[in-house]
Order: C-alpha cells, then structure tokens, then sequence
C-alpha cells in the first residue's frame, strides 16, 4: 500500500485543514477553560498549574512541599480556585528549571512557557524536514500540548536539538540531552544511543550536564526535596499501575494491556521485551547507518517507557521528518505512507480511542512507526 494519491501537495493541504481546525478547537477550549472546566472535565491549565505551583513553593523556600499533596494543592487553588489537583511527579531537577515560572501571573506563565517551548519545537522540525513547518504546527501532539499545558515540546526540541548538533557541536548536543534529566524515563535510552553511535564527547557532556543540574537542585533546595521526591514513588506507581488522576491519554504497551483488563505482571512483562527488543534494534540500526539515530532514539525511548501519555507524541515529529525526507531522495516504500498517516493523528486518535475502551491505538501506531522506519534504516 503506497497512497500514491497522498503527495505533498495534498499533504500540505490537509496539515493546513488540521491545523485550521485545530487552533478552532484550541480557542474553543480556552474560552471553556475561562469559563470554568471543559467538556472531559479539566480545564487548559490543567498541568500546567502543578509547575507553575512548584515554582511558588520553590520560590517561597519550600521546595520539598512540592512533594507534599495538600500543600502543592492549596497553592494550585490559590491561582484556579476550581482545580482538581495535577500532581508533581517529576524530579527535582525538573523544579529548578520551573524556577522562573511564578514569577509572572498565571496565566501570563502559561502563555510565556508555550510560546517559549513551541519556538523550540518548531524551530527543530523544520531544520529535520525544511518546508515541513505547517504539518509539524499542525500535528495533534502540538495542540495536545496546549490543552494539557504539558512539556512535551520542550522534550522535542531537546531531543530534537541534540540530534541536529550531535556531529558538528557534540558539546551542545550533551547539554541538550543532559537536560532531559527532568523526565528520566524518556532520557534512559540516550546513553545507550551516543555509545551505540561512538559519540563520546556528546555522552561525557549529557553526564555532565545532568550532574551538574541535579548538583544544582540540591544546592537551592536541599536533599529533602530528593528525599520528598522518592518518598512519593509509590504514589507515582498508583498512577501508573490504576491509572490514578486518569485513565484517559495513555498510549504505552503497559496501559494498553491494564485498560484492556491484563494483569500488571503481564503488561510489565511484555512491556519489558517490547522495550528491549527495540533498543536493540536501535543499536544494531545506528551501527549501520548513524544518521538512522534522528529517527531510532525517539522512537526507541517512546516504546521503551511504560511512563507514556499523549503529549509525550510529539517526539514523533523527529522519526516523521526523518522519514519523510528519506522519502522525499528515494520515493516512498509500501506502508510508509499509512504509517505516517497514523502516527500523525495518534495524539487524538489515541485519546478518543482509550476513552471508547479501545486504548491500543497508540502503541499500535508507535509500533507501526518504528517497524517502517527500522525498514527504511537499512543501509
């Protein structure tokens, strides 16, 4: 299956219906969320409210009662009287960097971080796939972002600029990736990525980096921030394992087996072998062609974490460029359309999918990605 008929002229054209009738969507659901929580019962801030919260704490000295359910959300409330409460289950290194947030108003924060974030985002994709700027606009995970005012464009454009800068300025791509120390279970797979591909100085800079910012956090705020964020742990497992908070928005192989009733020993299990088996081929695709890694490495860190919810899609953005740019210089394989038809409406897909009791669209689509790209990866 080609879709001879999909070329880009009509891709163009349909992003351009996708984004029109997403940044509708979008204006609609701020407007709602003024108005109070929208039609899934959480409004535009929903996250969002959670970093801008740390910040206060942070700020005030009380970093570690970030940690702390009922003070985190009695700051939450100070800014959305209304909130129910968004949790803080990141690391504190991922506090130092909200640092600045509170600094501003709310809501002023919120647009100042999406803007920030998204320059970051769009600026990557298009140097991965020039003249690919209103598709890359226009991918779901973008507007998926907006509405749960998640970080999920700031991980891209650390992804995203670490693997542009990883041959000419192996330096500035180690702090790039060093800075996803903030979302740990997304940046397992980098080391194993830059030894794959012998880039030494890029993984002694990602060390350094890393260790630098969580030296910093310990400085400003202490080990009991540490000690708050491991004493949470078996909270973070609730999360992941009931699907405490929600259940809507989860596109791991994990949840898809516990949504479709599987015990958790299973999902961990085929979790585990899906993981491995796909770092593997990552290692064996980056020895044979190193600039397969723009592609393996996101993929690879995507299917490796049953830690996964849609706006963490927009790391697709990089193995869709790349793919289609190989694409654009050799013509397109059978099913390498499709999968990239799939893969770019997966963000929503996903979520109207898992809110029906059908939560396999996701990995299905991460899945069918990584396969044609694993294919095109061959030398």
């Amino acid at each position: 299956m080609r879709f001879e008929w999909l070329t880009g002229q009509r891709a163009r054209a349909y992003a351009t219906i996708v984004l029109i009738s997403t940044l509708a969507v979008a204006m609609l659901r701020v407007g709602m969320s003024l108005a109070g929580a929208g039609p899934l019962g959480f409004a535009i801030h929903s996250d969002f409210v959670s970093f801008w919260a740390a910040s206060h704490l942070a700020l005030a000295g009380h970093a570690s009662d970030t940690y702390t359910v009922a003070t985190h959300w009695d700051v939450e409330r100070s800014a959305l009287p209304e909130t129910g409460y968004s949790a803080f289950l990141y690391p504190p290194v991922w506090l130092l960097l909200c640092l600045p947030l509170a600094l501003l108003p709310f809501w002023w924060s919120l647009a100042a971080f999406l803007a920030a974030t998204g320059t970051g985002y769009w600026w990557v994709t298009r140097k991965l796939l020039p003249g690919g700027g209103v598709a890359f606009l226009a991918f779901p995970a973008v507007v998926t972002n907006v509405v749960y005012g998640q970080n999920g464009l700031l991980t891209t454009a650390l992804f995203g600029g670490g693997l542009l800068a990883l041959e000419r300025r192996p330096w500035a791509a180690g702090i790039c990736f060093g800075c996803l120390a903030y979302k740990p279970h997304l940046a397992a797979t980098v080391p194993i990525a830059l030894i794959a591909g012998r880039h030494w100085r890029a993984l002694a800079a990602t060390a350094a980096t890393a260790a630098a910012l969580i030296a910093a956090s310990v400085a400003l705020f202490g080990v009991s921030a540490w000690q708050g964020f491991f004493a949470e742990a078996p909270f973070a497992r609730s999360v992941l394992e009931h699907g405490v908070l929600t259940n809507v928005g989860w596109v791991s192989i994990f949840r898809a087996i516990v949504q479709m009733g599987g015990p958790v020993t299973l999902a961990y299990a085929v979790q585990a072998v899906a993981g491995l088996a796909a770092i593997a081929a990552m290692v064996v695709a980056i020895r044979r062609r190193p600039d397969a890694i723009t592609a393996m490495l996101p993929l690879a860190t995507v299917l490796a974490t049953p830690f996964l919810l849609a706006y963490d899609l927009a790391l697709l953005a990089l193995p869709m460029a790349w793919l289609v740019r190989q694409g654009q210089l050799r013509g397109f394989r059978a099913w390498e359309k499709p999968a990239l038809a799939l893969a770019f409406m997966a963000p929503v897909l996903s979520v109207v999918a898992a809110s029906a009791g059908v939560p396999v669209v996701g990995p299905l689509a991460i899945l069918g990605l990584f396969a044609v790209v694993a294919r095109a990866a061959q030398p």
